[in-house]
Parts: C-alpha cells; structure tokens; sequence
C-alpha cells in the first residue's frame, strides 16, 4: 500500500487499464487547446503504451501525427502513412519525463503541431515495464482518481 493506496496485481484487466485514464485526460487538454483529436486508446500491451492520433495542419490538415506514450520512454511521435504506421527513423521521443502532466503534454504537441518542437531520435529509457514495485503503478492510479465525476 502507498500513500496512493492499494494498486492492482501486475496483468490483472485493472492493471493493464490503468494508462486508460491518463490518455483521457490528455485528449481532453488537446481537445480544449484546440487540436483535432482523431482518436485515442489504450494498448495493455509490454509495455503498456497509449496512442493519440491529431490532424496535422489544423482543421482538415493534410496529414496525421500519432503520439505514442509508454511506459518505460515517455511521449514520442511521428508522420502516419497511408496505413496509420508511423516509420521508426521519423519517430522522435518528446521532453517531459516518464509522466508528464496532460497539460504539459498537450502545451508540447502544440509546440509539435506549430513546429517549433521537433523532439529527439534518441530514446530515453527511464524505467522498464517489468518494475511492478517502483511506484510508478501508484503514479498512474492517481489519474484514474482525477478522472472520476465529484
């Protein structure tokens, strides 16, 4: 138990849902900046990893950008081709650490989307998926409270 209280079992439906909330919130703050959020899930797949897709370009923009946040790296991005792939040597790994705030993430997909932040080909390793008791779990709970109505 931590001072978020207890998290669920490691590959239990709980547990691989918890990202769930935490790309909720994050298209809500793109959605409320303005950014054309074409869709948006979570992937419980090692590691567990999100996925939000934007229109690039603004409103009827020519193309696609997929933001992709994991577990272990943190926010990166890329163009999507015709398919919905994006090509590894154009992925590029985004600031803000493991866990940023969704605000900050959108305040950096605006910066992507304005071209003014263009992120980094090197990726960043801050955890693995398979550190169940380093608190990271406790981190992700605290969005799904954020998210529940009051």
């Amino acid at each position: 138990m931590s001072d978020f209280g207890p998290c669920p079992v490691p590959y239990s439906a709980p547990w691989v849902d918890l990202p769930r909330p935490y790309v909720e919130l994050v298209a809500q703050c793109l959605i409320v900046r303005g950014v054309d959020v074409l869709d948006h899930w979570n992937d419980p797949l090692d590691p567990r990893d999100v996925s939000v897709i934007v229109r690039a370009g603004g409103p009827g923009g020519p193309g696609r950008l997929r933001f992709v946040w994991d577990e272990e790296s943190g926010w990166r991005f890329g163009p999507m081709d015709a398919e919905g792939w994006v090509a590894l040597e154009r992925t590029r790994y985004l600031p803000g650490g493991l866990l940023p705030r969704p605000g900050q993430v959108a305040a950096v997909v605006g910066r992507v989307l304005a071209g003014t932040e263009t992120g980094s080909p090197h990726r960043p390793r801050y955890r693995s998926f398979r550190d169940y008791g380093d608190g990271f779990d406790a981190r992700l709970a605290a969005y799904a409270r954020a998210a529940l109505p009051r």
